[in-house]
């Protein structure tokens, strides 16, 4: 009953290129000390669980640590329970080990990842090991350079997942009730489409969006975010 909206909540569980933005606009440079992501989520208007995202800086890298917790409860009963833990080490915008557990209700999943010369090995539950490309991402919302990729690892189930990342129309999303001006891109893969904002001026990500069975709708709504928005008020788009 919950496998179609599961695969988008696994996914998103498993995590603004400079060629997206504007020529006379940058990336932020991200401070040496923890970014937090922490997003409460939804199926349509019931809250769900959270997700949460810590990134740190480790020598000239990055480490991130992933951590997922829904229930879905029907009456007095938990009908479908997800737990997702997830620990990666990135170095120049590519993933250099990964090491994750999950327990989709009831089903264990584990996957260990590292660079080697060959390319990114995978190690997961009950498959060969699979080889990726030599930069390997994950689904790293978080990051923006990922928006110009057209594979990604999987975190959960170890798979290299085909992806097609195109830009949408801007929009205004209201974050703790202050209007931010937002670039939206939509993720297409075989399993469905994800779509993702990021901040037009900070290009911080902001919130995740996709289909779920029955016309439902699975979304993230930030609790926390690293970088401070913008000033309150009416936001011209251009």
């Amino acid at each position: 009953m919950f496998k179609e909206w599961v695969t988008a909540a696994a996914l998103a569980a498993t995590a603004l290129a400079p060629g997206f933005l504007p020529a006379n606009q940058s990336l932020p440079t991200a401070p040496e000390v923890e970014q937090e992501w922490r997003f409460r989520v939804m199926l349509d208007d019931r809250e769900i669980g959270t997700h949460e995202f810590r990134v740190n800086p480790l020598g000239d890298g990055k480490h991130v640590e992933i951590n997922a917790s829904f229930d879905v409860k029907l009456l007095f009963f938990t009908a479908y329970s997800y737990r997702h833990n997830n620990i990666e080490r990135w170095e120049d915008g590519c993933l250099t080990a990964i090491e994750s557990t999950t327990d989709d209700n009831g089903t264990e999943y584990r996957v260990e990842g590292q660079a080697r010369d060959e390319g990114f090995v995978v190690d997961a539950t009950g498959d060969d090991d699979t080889v990726g490309p030599a930069c390997t991402r994950s689904f790293a919302y978080w990051n923006p350079e990922f928006l110009d990729s057209s594979q990604l690892l999987n975190s959960q189930t170890g798979e290299i997942v085909d992806v097609e990342i195109s830009r949408q129309a801007d929009e205004v999303l209201q974050v703790d009730g202050q209007p931010v001006a937002a670039k939206r891109y939509a993720l297409e893969m075989e399993d469905g489409t994800i779509s993702l904002w990021y901040a037009r001026e900070s290009g911080q990500w902001l919130a995740l969006e996709a289909p779920a069975r029955g016309e439902r709708v699975l979304r993230y709504e930030p609790i926390e975010l690293p970088f401070q928005l913008s000033g309150a008020g009416p936001i011209a788009m251009d």
